[in-house]
């Protein structure tokens, strides 16, 4: 898929990934974690206020919400 294609797609609402998580790995991921890795894989830019350390996803959390944005076609082709 190429990234346009990615870029095209209707967002995915955060809840949608917060059960998708919950069903697979048994814990609702934090919306603030959510968005700290949108910024990470997606780069989407997020306002300055959510720029907080506490806001920040934990490092073991962050492949399980990767793992996520696979799963609804959020991550765009890098070959």
């Amino acid at each position: 898929m190429s990234a346009a294609i990615a870029e095209s797609r209707a967002p995915v609402p955060d809840l949608d990934i917060e059960q998708w998580v919950h069903e697979h790995y048994g814990f609702v991921p934090h919306p603030f974690w959510i968005g700290h890795c949108k910024e990470l894989f997606l780069r989407e830019q997020r306002p300055a206020e959510a720029r907080k350390p506490w806001h920040e996803c934990p490092l073991d959390k962050r492949p399980i919400i990767r793992e996520a944005f696979a799963h609804f076609h959020m991550l765009a082709d890098l070959a």
